[in-house]
């Protein structure tokens, strides 16, 4: 009778701890999908980040300078040119542009000064065009692989 206590106990000592084992595999699980489960919202949250400050970027330019002779489309589309006051004497222009992997903006008094190189970094974009439509601007951004199109209604044109 003795050793059928003593096998008895022994399996019930492997029973917990097979259940203890089994608690730690699927904790460890959970703690792996959880983890997975946070990069991928991360990255989505870092990608709109940037579909929101590139659009919001260009808008607020845009709206700063809604008047009439304000806002420019360049090159074929693939820039614009701001200015607040062309008839002024020290008059600034804006500039921004794609080039090499960027939204750049560049700021210079005279408007045959520019040279895309100098400007300054805005966002990485994989590309940059513009075009002029009735009441306003339609942009097409790249980012991230994916084209972000909208439209801007401006006032002035």
């Amino acid at each position: 009778m003795n050793s059928a206590a003593t096998i008895k106990r022994g399996s019930s000592s492997l029973l917990v701890l097979f259940i203890v084992f089994v608690f730690v595999l699927c904790s460890l699980f959970l703690v792996l999908y959880g983890a997975h489960v946070y990069v991928n919202i991360r990255n989505q949250v870092d990608a709109d980040f940037s579909h929101r400050m590139s659009i919001s970027y260009i808008t607020n330019k845009l709206r700063a300078y809604d008047l009439q002779g304000g806002i420019t489309v360049r090159d074929g589309g693939s820039s614009f040119r701001l200015c607040a006051d062309s008839q002024a004497p020290m008059a600034l222009y804006t500039f921004v542009y794609y080039y090499n992997g960027y939204l750049m903006e560049y700021v210079a008094q005279d408007d045959a000064a520019f040279n895309p190189y100098d400007g300054e970094r805005i966002i990485a974009v994989e590309s940059f065009t513009v075009r002029l439509i009735p009441g306003g601007l339609m942009f097409h951004v790249g980012i991230d692989n994916e084209v972000v199109s909208f439209t801007v209604s401006l006032k002035c044109v």
